[in-house]
C-alpha cells in the first residue's frame, strides 16, 4: 500500500538545515519554504540515507501511487535542485542515476527525531469492514465540508464595492507614483521627480494636507513603503553602491530637516525594482527580487530587527516570464501576483509563517498592482481598470476605469488612493544625419516604427483608439488602420517581409502575419510552439524563431511549406537573423552578439558589448547591423570589417524603439511624463 511520508524535527544537510515541521530549508543567511511535493521528495531522499531512490519509490511515496508522467517527476526534482542551489551554489545536492533513480550527494543527519508514518494493516478478518467504514467516511466528509462551506458563505455578508466620487489629490509637475499608506491612514508616502532627474520620497500628512520631502533631491531614492505605525519607511537607494534597501525615520532631523539618518537593511542585486509591502505588525517587509534582469522575480521576507532574509516563493523550473511581480500583506496572509502571459496573471494566497499556498487562481488580465481593502477583499489594477476580488467566492468584478494606466494603489477608510501616469510617445524621422523632424504625433503612444525595405511605408503600433493596433503610414503621409491584433490587444514586435508585402509578429506564444494590401491576418505557428521572437528566414517560406518549449530559449528554423523544423542553437538563442549563410543572434540570459556558420556549425562571440535589451530592435540593413548601446545611442557594426561606429547619439527621452533603412532613421521619443494621485471614494453595496 502507498503511504504519505510525515516527519518531525530538524535535518542537517551539509551546510544547510531542513526543518521538516515547517518545510523550511535554510542556510546561515537565508531561508525558503518547500512546496508540499518538494517536501515529500526530500523526505524520500533523506530516509533513504544516501541510497538510490527509484522513480517507482518516488511515485509510491511522494505521489501516493498516482499515475505520474516522467516530465512531472523531472520538474519536481528540478525544483528541489533549484531550491538547494538558491541557498548553496558551491555543490550539487541531488544526483541523477540514469534508469536507476536519484540520491542525495550530502550526508544527512537527523538533528531531532524524524519518523515515517508506516501504516500497520489490521488483522485480516477486519480489513474489509475497515475499508467499508473508510469508504463511507471518505464519501461523507467532503460532502459535509462542502455543505458547511456553502452554508457559511450564505450566512456571511459579501462585501461588494461600488465606485463613488473621484477627486484629484495632487497636481505637481511631473509624476507622483508608488503610493504607500500607514495603518491609521493619516500619512501617504509617494515618490516624485526632482529637477535633477532623480526620484525623491515625499510624505503627505492627510490631516493637515502638508507635503514634505524625506530624501535629498541629489539622491536616487524610490519604491518606498511606510511602516504601519507611520514612524519609519523602507526604500530603495540607487547609487555607486548599486541597489540598497534602506530604513529611515519619517521624523525630520536637524540641521537637514528633509533627511534623517538611514540604515542599510539589504544589498539587492543590480537590475532590481524591489516593490515593498510591510507586515501589518511592522516586524517585516516583503519585496520582490531577481538575480538579474534575465531572471524572474520571486518574493522575499526581510526581518527589520535582524535583517534576516528568507525566500518565500519558488517558481517552477520550466517557468518563463517576469515572475512574482507584486505582493501585499494582510494580518493573516500574503497575496502575490504571478505573471503568466501578456493577458493572464495568477493570484496566489500564502501563509506568512510557512509560505504554504492556500489558494491559487488564474485571472484573465495583466494585473500589475494590488492592495488589501479588508481581510476578505482585494483591490487589483490592470492597465486603466480597477477590480475587486472577493476571497470567499473567488469572484473578480470590475470596479472602476481610470483615464490612464494605474501604477499603484492603497486602501483608506471608505475609499482608496491611486496614482496613474499619462504616457505619450511620438515617432521622429531623420535623413542621413540631418536634424530629426516629427513624423507621427497623435497625442497618444505611437511605438515600434518599422520602415519597409523600400522606405515608402512605415508600420507602427498605436493606442490612439484606447488599445494597441497596427497602423500604416504611406509615403504621402496618409495614415490608416491596418489590422486589429489577435486576442487581447497588447504590445507586439513587428518585422517586414523581404518584398514588403507582409508584416510578421508573435503574440501569446503564436506567430502571425498580416497582408499589407488587405490587412488580412494569418496564424503561421500555433501557440504550442511557444514562440518568443520571430523573424523571416532566408526565404519567404521560412520563419526563424526562439522558443522555450524545451526548458530554455533556443532558436529554430521552421519551413512553412513542409512544416519541417531544425534547431539551430543548443547553448541558448533568443533573437536571431540569417544573413549570407550565417546565423547572427543574441541570448536571453547574457549580453553579447554571436555568429554561427551554418555550414560548419562554428559559433563565435562577435560583439561582447551588446546589451540583452537589443532583442527588440537590432536588425541588418545593407551589410550593417544596427543596435543600441545604453546611454550612448544607436551603433552600427560593419559585418565585413567588424568595425563599429556611432550611427546616432541618444536623443532625450528615447525609449529604444528604432528602425534604420539607409539613409533613413526613425525612432521613438516619449513626451514629458505627467502623473497624479487621485482619491476614489468607495461605497459598500
Amino acid at each position: 500500500m502507498t503511504t504519505l511520508l510525515t516527519a518531525e524535527g530538524l535535518w542537517q544537510l551539509g551546510s544547510l538545515h531542513y526543518d521538516a515541521n515547517q518545510r523550511q530549508l535554510s542556510s546561515a543567511a537565508q531561508q525558503l519554504y518547500l512546496e508540499p511535493r518538494q517536501h515529500q521528495l526530500l523526505l524520500c531522499l533523506l530516509q533513504a540515507a544516501g541510497q538510490v531512490v527509484s522513480r517507482d519509490t518516488l511515485i509510491a511515496r511522494a505521489w501516493q501511487g498516482r499515475i505520474v508522467s516522467d516530465s512531472a517527476i523531472n520538474r519536481a526534482v528540478s525544483m528541489l535542485r533549484k531550491a538547494f542551489a538558491s541557498l548553496d551554489q558551491s555543490r550539487d545536492y541531488i544526483e541523477t542515476l540514469p534508469k536507476l533513480g536519484y540520491r542525495l550527494l550530502v550526508d544527512a543527519t537527523a538533528v531531532a527525531t524524524v519518523a515515517a508514518a508506516v501504516a500497520k494493516p489490521p488483522p485480516l478478518a477486519h480489513v474489509q469492514s475497515g475499508r467499508n467504514r473508510q469508504a463511507v467516511l471518505y464519501r461523507a466528509v467532503p460532502a459535509l465540508l462542502v455543505a458547511v462551506l456553502l452554508w457559511f458563505i450564505s450566512l456571511t455578508p459579501q462585501q461588494r464595492l461600488s465606485a463613488g466620487t473621484l477627486a484629484p489629490h495632487s497636481s505637481f509637475n511631473g509624476v507622483e507614483s508608488q503610493l504607500s499608506i500607514d495603518g491609521a491612514a493619516s500619512n501617504l508616502l509617494y515618490q516624485r521627480q526632482t529637477g535633477q532627474g532623480h526620484s525623491q520620497i515625499w510624505l503627505n500628512n492627510l490631516t493637515d494636507g502638508s507635503h514634505r520631502a524625506l530624501t535629498p533631491a541629489s539622491q536616487q531614492s524610490a519604491y518606498a513603503a511606510i511602516s504601519p505605525d507611520g514612524s519609519q519607511f523602507a526604500f530603495v537607494q540607487f547609487g555607486a553602491e548599486g541597489c540598497r534597501l534602506m530604513l529611515q525615520s519619517t521624523r525630520p532631523s536637524e540641521p537637514e530637516p528633509e533627511q534623517s539618518a538611514s540604515r542599510l537593511l539589504h544589498q539587492c542585486p543590480a537590475d532590481n525594482i524591489p516593490l515593498l509591502s510591510w507586515q501589518p505588525d511592522g516586524t517585516s517587509v516583503y519585496f520582490r527580487q531577481r538575480a538579474d534582469k534575465t531572471q524572474p522575480y520571486q518574493i522575499y521576507q526581510l526581518n527589520i530587527a535582524s535583517t534576516a532574509l528568507r525566500q518565500l516563493t519558488l517558481l517552477p523550473s520550466d517557468y518563463s516570464g517576469l515572475g512574482d511581480i507584486a505582493v501585499a500583506a494582510s494580518a493573516d496572509q500574503l497575496a502575490v501576483l504571478r505573471y503568466l502571459t501578456a493577458d493572464t496573471t495568477e493570484l496566489l494566497l500564502l501563509s506568512p509563517d510557512n509560505a504554504a499556498i492556500s489558494a491559487a487562481q488564474t485571472l484573465p488580465l495583466r494585473a500589475t498592482a494590488l492592495t488589501w481593502y479588508s481581510e476578505q477583499l482585494l483591490l487589483i489594477s490592470a492597465g486603466q481598470m480597477l477590480y475587486q476580488y472577493h476571497l470567499p467566492t473567488a469572484k473578480l468584478l470590475p470596479l472602476y476605469q481610470a483615464a490612464d494606466p494605474i501604477n499603484s494603489l492603497v486602501a483608506a477608510a471608505g475609499g482608496l488612493y491611486f496614482s496613474s501616469t499619462e504616457f505619450n510617445a511620438d515617432i521622429w524621422h531623420s535623413n542621413a544625419g540631418d536634424e530629426a523632424v516629427l513624423r507621427i504625433n497623435s497625442s497618444r503612444a505611437d511605438l515600434m516604427p518599422r520602415l519597409a525595405h523600400d522606405t515608402r511605408q512605415l508600420a507602427f503600433l498605436t493606442n490612439r483608439s484606447g488599445r494597441h493596433q497596427l497602423w500604416l503610414q504611406q509615403d504621402n503621409g496618409a495614415e490608416r488602420l491596418l489590422a486589429e491584433l489577435p486576442g487581447t490587444p497588447g504590445f507586439v514586435r513587428l518585422e517586414w517581409s523581404a518584398d514588403d508585402s507582409q508584416l510578421l509578429f508573435s503574440k501569446d506564444d503564436a506567430a502571425y502575419s498580416v497582408e499589407v494590401a488587405t490587412g488580412k491576418l494569418h496564424q503561421l505557428l500555433p501557440a504550442q510552439h511557444k514562440v518568443g521572437v520571430v523573424n523571416w528566414g532566408q526565404h519567404a517560406n521560412q520563419l526563424l524563431y526562439s522558443s522555450w518549449r524545451d526548458g530554455d530559449w533556443q532558436l529554430w528554423l521552421h519551413d512553412l511549406s513542409n512544416k519541417i523544423e531544425q534547431q539551430l542553437t543548443t547553448q541558448g538563442g533568443y533573437s536571431g537573423r540569417l544573413w549570407q549563410g550565417s546565423l547572427y543572434f543574441s541570448k536571453y540570459h547574457q549580453d553579447g552578439l554571436w555568429r554561427k556558420d551554418l555550414a560548419t556549425a562554428d559559433e563565435t562571440l562577435l560583439l561582447a558589448q551588446f546589451d540583452k535589451i537589443n532583442w527588440l530592435n537590432w536588425h541588418i540593413d545593407h551589410n550593417k547591423l544596427y543596435y543600441y548601446q545604453p546611454d550612448q545611442g544607436i551603433y552600427s557594426l560593419d559585418l565585413a570589417s567588424l568595425t563599429t561606429s556611432l550611427h546616432q547619439a541618444e536623443p532625450a527621452r528615447f525609449i529604444r524603439h528604432f528602425s534604420v533603412r539607409q539613409p533613413n532613421t526613425v525612432l521613438v521619443r516619449h513626451a514629458e511624463l505627467q502623473g497624479d494621485i487621485y482619491h476614489l471614494s468607495l461605497k459598500s453595496e
